[in-house]
């Protein structure tokens, strides 16, 4: 879609974290049999190699083997090979995933596939051959995670024909239960027993700045709040699973969204067209009343600001510091929290635009750390108890 489509990679920052999809790659570190201190981890697709230092961001990772098989690979993911923590042992295979997985004697406490071509999806993604290839490479109590691509979260991806509902569908076919990660146009899926996450005890290497570290006990935090991946009316023929055809399918999400949205609006904000939305976000107090009126609605488009401006902060001068201030002062001033709620966009969206910006300045990030503490002590009182896993 012209107005929403990924524009390119923000130029790097210092700290990992920056507020992008490969951030939540943080989660390996607490996967695995949980009795383990060190974990093996496998990952089909290196690409650029841009989750690198998102998982060996944990001190459990003692290992981490990349398979792809461009050759290319190696050296375009240099900068970021440069970024690995030392306690990590790490080493590259150029080869086809699912040969690889045959002849391979090795088993992984964790296998991440991140498979696509330059235009779509590689089909081996779907394929229930390949899932079962993927059991047979793992240890007991491992998990298996899955970076699905597709239609933005607040666009309702679980329901009709879009990737991740196909790609959830196949999954469930393979092995039954499965969650996600949910991070504006990707769900990263994650197959095996909950996690196992003690609050205050993320396993962080020591040389994070303040801002990542916040970040790694926020994963701890959505880990255990992990979603149930629920499909709604699941395609019964593959959706297009080319890039191309993934936008068309973005871009009538966005025009069918638009009389919902305007109907909280004032007649002089209407929405005719998507790009309106990036208008919107000029107009801080039209964006804070909005937020307000979506909060209470438990459909998926009250995360469409905070998505759209988490994207927008990667590429936009424009200040949106007043998302972070309305999140941190909203939780702070409400009586009683629902942390699935904040948990699943609003809390991690806001959180991207401080991440950007901040550079590791603890400062910045003290509000997000004094919310993040009523968010867990709501877990710890035990409030809803049957979102847990």
């Amino acid at each position: 879609m012209p107005d929403f489509k990924d524009r390119p990679e923000p130029a790097r920052h210092e700290q990992i974290f920056c507020g992008q999809y490969y951030d939540d790659m943080s989660c390996i570190g607490f996967l695995g049999d949980p009795s383990k201190d060190r974990i093996s981890v496998l990952m089909l697709g290196l690409s650029d190699g841009v989750a690198l230092a998102p998982i060996a961001a944990s001190t459990r990772v003692a290992s981490l083997l990349a398979v792809d098989l461009d050759e290319t690979a190696l050296v375009r993911s240099l900068d970021n090979r440069n970024r690995l923590a030392a306690h990590i042992d790490f080493d590259s295979v150029v080869s086809d995933a699912a040969h690889f997985l045959v002849v391979t004697p090795d088993r992984y406490d964790v296998i991440i596939v991140d498979l696509y071509t330059q235009s779509a999806y590689a089909p081996i993604v779907f394929d229930h051959g390949f899932h079962q290839l993927l059991k047979s490479r793992l240890n007991p109590l491992g998990h298996v995670v899955f970076n699905g691509f597709g239609v933005p979260m607040n666009l309702d991806p679980f329901n009709g024909p879009t990737p991740q509902a196909w790609l959830a569908h196949c999954l469930n076919d393979s092995w039954g239960d499965i969650h996600h990660l949910p991070h504006r146009r990707n769900a990263t899926f994650i197959i095996g027993p909950p996690p196992s996450t003690i609050l205050g005890t993320a396993p962080a290497v020591e040389f994070l700045c303040a801002s990542d570290r916040l970040f790694m006990d926020i994963m701890s935090l959505r880990l255990r709040y992990l979603t149930p991946t629920v499909i709604h009316h699941a395609p019964l023929v593959p959706p297009a699973l080319d890039f191309v055809g993934i936008d068309l399918e973005v871009q009538k999400r966005w025009m069918d969204s638009l009389p919902a949205l305007s109907a909280l609006l004032p007649a002089s904000l209407k929405l005719s067209k998507p790009n309106d939305l990036r208008v919107l976000l000029d107009d801080p107090d039209a964006c804070q009343a909005l937020l307000e009126r979506l909060l209470t609605d438990k459909s998926s488009l009250r995360t469409t600001l905070a998505l759209l401006i988490a994207g927008e902060v990667n590429f936009s001068d424009r200040d949106m510091s007043w998302l972070p201030d309305w999140v941190v002062a909203t939780l702070e001033n409400s009586v009683d929290i629902h942390p699935r709620d904040w948990l699943e966009g609003l809390f991690p969206y806001a959180y991207a635009v401080t991440t950007h910006r901040t550079r590791g300045d603890v400062s910045k990030v003290e509000g997000f750390r004094r919310a993040l503490a009523r968010l867990s002590t709501s877990v710890s009182l035990g409030r809803r108890d049957s979102d847990l896993i």
